[in-house]
Formats: C-alpha cells, structure tokens, sequence
C-alpha cells in the first residue's frame, strides 16, 4: 500500500513536472535496486486496502502507512479532478467507467476505487454510465458496452482488463456524444485512440500524446 501510494504521488508531481511517470517508472526500474509500482486511480480488494488499517489499529505510530491510505483513498478524487478540467467546457456530462472490478481481469469489486469514483463524480453533477465484462454485481447497474458509451462525453478506464486493449474507437467514437477518453491505467493504444478523435488524457502522463 505505502509503494502504491508513493508511485501515486510521483505521478501527480510528474503531471506538474511535465513528465511521463510510465517512462520515468520504466527508467528507474531498470537500476538493479529499482522496484517501484504502476500508478493507477486507487487502491482496491479485500487485503490492500484494508489490512494497513489492522497494523496500526492499536499504535499511536504508523503515519506513513494512514498517510498511504489517505492518498490512495483520495486517487479516485484526483482522477476526477482531471476528468473535470477535461469536460469544463461541457455541461451535465455523461462519464463511463470503464471496469469497476478491484483489479485488471477479475470479477471481484471489493473496496475497488471506482464506486468512490462514481460517488464522487455524482455528487459532483456528473452522470454516470458503466461498463465490466467481467463483473456479474455491482452497487450500480452494468450495462452492455454499446449502451454505456451511447451518447456519453468521455470515458474513464479505471480497471486494467485486457480485453479493453483491443476496444475499437472509431466504433465506439460514432457512438458518443463527445470523444475524451482518460486512461487511468495506461492501458490502452492511445495513437490509436486520438487517431479515431478522441482526446487522450493518462493518469501520471503530463506530456502531450502526440
């Protein structure tokens, strides 16, 4: 939880920065005591985001872990911070989730990041459309893809499932109301994406997707 939280926080500086925390990530993992995480929109599951509560449950000590938490908590909060200067032009937007599973390839939704996601970005005035091909229940309706990217304004991957790589936009693109597209997971073929329209948006990425 505490490698998470720090990746996450090089990911929001690298956006200040200009930088790309994917490539930086890759760079300083290739130095023989490089190791560190993949960022992404939040912690989820039934062990890491729960268990650092029990290790200091009973000690007045521990701040480094409650700070991890604290920042891996507040990821979906940032992600739709981004999200919104994106759509600041757009009124009542319309946001699909892509994935709301805990973890890339999965049917568990434990404690995943994007129910706070989907929260937060309705109490915010934003609707909320989503789309899991491997979630069977959810707090929220799931719905087939056509349905969820039909007359939507962007879409927000926050749940690394491989079938989303090979997602076709310029399908999708005809089927939406605005083409944006914010990569949580960098996951996707964003050349592809921007090719069929869309303007690319990645977590940790602050250079331009040319």
């Amino acid at each position: 939880d505490v490698n998470i939280a720090l990746v996450n926080g090089l990911a929001q500086i690298a956006e200040d920065y200009g930088i790309n925390i994917w490539e930086a990530v890759e760079l300083a993992n290739k130095h023989p005591r490089g190791n560190l995480h993949k960022p992404g929109p939040g912690v989820g599951g039934h062990c890491i985001a729960i268990d650092p509560w029990f290790v200091i449950q009973n000690s007045s000590n521990g701040r480094m872990i409650s700070l991890a938490r604290y920042i891996n908590d507040t990821m979906p909060n940032y992600v739709l911070r981004k999200v919104r200067e994106m759509l600041k032009d757009i009124h009542f937007p319309t946001v699909t989730v892509f994935g709301v599973a805990y973890k890339g390839n999965v049917d568990d939704a434990r404690e995943t990041p994007a129910l706070r996601f989907i929260k937060v970005a309705e109490n915010d005035g934003f609707k909320i459309k989503v789309y899991d091909p491997f979630v069977k229940e959810f707090e929220y309706p799931l719905l087939s893809l056509e349905e969820a990217v039909k007359d939507s304004d962007c879409i927000v991957v926050i749940t690394d499932h491989e079938v989303f790589k090979f997602l076709d936009p310029e399908e999708i693109g005809r089927l939406m109301r605005h083409k944006f597209v914010f990569d949580g997971r960098n996951i996707l073929d964003h050349k592809k994406w921007k090719k069929a329209g869309f303007t690319v948006k990645v977590l940790g990425n602050g250079k331009e997707i040319l």
